[in-house]
């Protein structure tokens, strides 16, 4: 078997960090540093998500459009699915830079929806959003209501092999004040 980790690893030097060590609610506000899912009310996170069958979709040479419908192939999903989407937002640019934040590909509400009701447990992308601005939020709520969590952030995509399973295990810690929920990815693939 081979372990790839999809966990981002932020140093204190890099910005993102620095900027949310001087926030009043520090706490809170680290939640959403690195890998991490947003969390809204009292929700909290099934034991059976820690260990899900996992795919990868590669996207990467999509980069001046939405990511659609007619770029995955949902005949490969499945509910309980943890599906990785790689953008290359993160290889294209440095976590913590201003372009790795506006210029990260988004997804279409179509695609979003797909997915969600779909009811995967993850939705992992290699980019800090689905959605820019308010509908970040939106997007990410309406994962929920399907019980399906976007984990933000991820690297390493590159390492996983396109449209073959494979099975990842996430691991959180929730924190009820929490509104980030920091996160160790791991994908186990055969040899």
């Amino acid at each position: 078997m081979r372990y790839v980790d999809l966990t981002l690893q932020v140093k204190k030097t890099n910005r993102v960090y620095k900027q949310a060590e001087v926030q009043p609610k520090k706490n809170i506000v680290m939640g959403h540093v690195g890998t991490h899912f947003d969390i809204y009310g009292d929700i909290q996170v099934p034991l059976e998500y820690m260990q899900t069958r996992g795919i990868l979709f590669d996207v990467s040479h999509i980069k001046d459009r939405e990511i659609t419908l007619d770029d995955i192939d949902l005949d490969y999903v499945k509910p309980g699915d943890f599906v990785m989407i790689r953008t290359g937002s993160i290889e294209r640019h440095p976590y913590g830079s201003g372009l790795y934040f506006s210029q990260s590909t988004q997804f279409s509400w179509e695609i979003i929806q797909a997915l969600a009701m779909e009811r995967v447990c993850f939705i992992g992308i290699d980019a800090p959003d689905l959605r820019k601005g308010h509908e970040h939020v939106e997007a990410d709520k309406l994962c929920l209501r399907y019980g399906t969590f976007v984990l933000e952030n991820l690297t390493n995509l590159e390492q996983i092999k396109p449209n073959e399973v494979c099975k990842v295990m996430t691991m959180w810690f929730e924190d009820p004040e929490a509104t980030g929920i920091k996160c160790r990815v791991v994908a186990i693939q055969p040899e």
